[in-house]
């Protein structure tokens, strides 16, 4: 079974280009490349797969030099699958396991530019870290892309409503209450089961969340096994002190001089970093909204923290699938840590896909008035406020109009789509499931 990804019409586009640039896809392990990957190659006339982690001789073919011509005539023999430009798409899978192939790709862009390459790893942020230190990546020569888990609007396609994937991407009106009720229920079911490939394909084939909730368990298990090889330098209990933190601490700002027990904070930030650039935590930093980009100013005393997977965080927390389906309220779960993650996981997987994305908050210094994030629209600053419920008083967002130069506010709720008037500005109302319309 595939599931079908918004990724895919980049992917296709990018596949009909006549000189291109190879593509390096880029996310965290588990989240569909090598699958996505594979439905591109059923549109070219030829497809050949290189896995360098399950076939380490492919490695070979890369120590000498970096003469395209000459690798891909030894790639030829070896696959025994003839190579030809625009016509095959040539895939290296788990590249990071050769980073002489993660050099070579800068020349398939300058010897053969109409021959289409692409790459993914499930380590791949930790080899192109490491080949940075050791050779130039020229920029243009080579495209990133980013991918992520399943989003909400990837998770109806794959449960095959598309017709409420079509009107979520086209209206941002109020809908009935029977229809909004709906897309209620299927976020609840999204929040148990989560975006991890494996798990949704496991709730559209059996419906069975306990079955969901072991994928869950496997796949926090698999990332831990990683652990080892984020850094030689770092023990893995300090790794996994940190990532056990993380999860604990969703949605709560956090003070860096105070977290891990006993870990000092340049050490504490050495770990986090790891761990988010192999996709398992987002850092949610703090920005004074004066000026843009959003990061200036920054001093990055303070961030807040989100888990990469609503599923697999609810199930490492021991959470009842039975309490988030059945929940009125979502306040209860967590406090509303839980729909405040899940929004801002929905922006990163709806921002731009060619550039790693980082998330915002805004704190009044001295005061209790806290904006969850802020985005940026053109060139305005838009705040954005999430409440797990449908209701909620919205002091921290109106401090935020009336001290700023934005244009409007959102509020992402359980409400419907609506508008609130303030002032001379107005509030927008988004429903959790409607994160794509912003």
């Amino acid at each position: 079974m595939y599931i079908t990804r918004e990724i895919d019409k980049d992917l296709l586009e990018w596949g009909k280009s006549s000189e291109i640039k190879p593509l390096l896809i880029r996310g965290i392990r588990q989240c569909g490349k090598t699958s996505s990957v594979r439905n591109l190659g059923k549109s070219f006339s030829s497809f050949i797969e290189i896995n360098f982690e399950k076939e380490p001789s492919f490695s070979n073919i890369f120590d000498r030099d970096f003469n395209v011509d000459r690798i891909c005539s030894e790639l030829e023999l070896k696959t025994g699958k003839s190579i030809t430009d625009k016509d095959t798409l040539l895939f290296f899978d788990e590249i990071q396991n050769c980073p002489n192939a993660i050099t070579a790709l800068r020349y398939f862009k300058e010897d053969r530019p109409s021959l289409h390459v692409i790459a993914a790893g499930s380590l791949l942020e930790f080899a192109l870290n490491k080949s940075k230190e050791q050779i130039s990546f020229p920029v243009g020569r080579i495209r990133s892309i980013y991918m992520y888990p399943l989003s909400f609007c990837e998770f109806l396609s794959a449960l095959s409503k598309d017709k409420l994937v079509e009107n979520l991407k086209t209206e941002k009106r109020e809908l009935s209450d029977t229809i909004h009720l709906e897309y209620l229920n299927l976020y609840k079911i999204f929040l148990v089961v989560g975006g991890m490939p494996e798990a949704v394909k496991e709730y559209v084939s059996s419906g069975r969340y306990l079955n969901c909730q072991k994928i869950h368990s496997d796949i926090i298990d698999n990332f831990e096994s990683d652990f080892g090889k984020y850094s030689t330098n770092i023990p893995l209990e300090e790794i996994k002190a940190v990532f056990d933190f993380s999860f604990r601490n969703v949605g709560n700002q956090i003070t860096l001089s105070k977290t891990v027990p006993g870990m000092k904070a340049l050490r504490f930030t050495a770990i986090l970093d790891l761990l988010s650039m192999a996709g398992l935590v987002h850092q949610v930093k703090s920005s004074t909204c004066e000026a843009l980009p959003l990061g200036c100013g920054n001093k990055n005393v303070s961030l807040k923290l989100l888990s990469f997977d609503s599923g697999v965080y609810l199930t490492r927390q021991g959470y009842n699938a039975i309490e988030v389906l059945n929940a009125i309220n979502l306040e209860s779960l967590n406090k509303g840590a839980l729909v405040e993650m899940q929004t801002g996981l929905e922006i990163i997987k709806w921002s731009e896909k060619y550039r790693s994305f980082n998330l915002f908050y805004w704190k009044r210094t001295g005061a209790n008035a806290e904006v969850d994030y802020v985005i940026q629209k053109d060139d305005k600053i838009i705040p954005v406020e999430v409440k797990s419920n449908s209701s909620g008083k919205m002091q921290s967002l109106a401090e935020f109009l009336k001290t700023h130069d934005s244009p409007y506010g959102i509020r992402v709720s359980l409400e419907n789509f609506g508008l609130y008037d303030f002032k001379d500005k107005k509030i927008q109302v988004i429903p959790v499931y409607g994160v794509n319309t912003f």
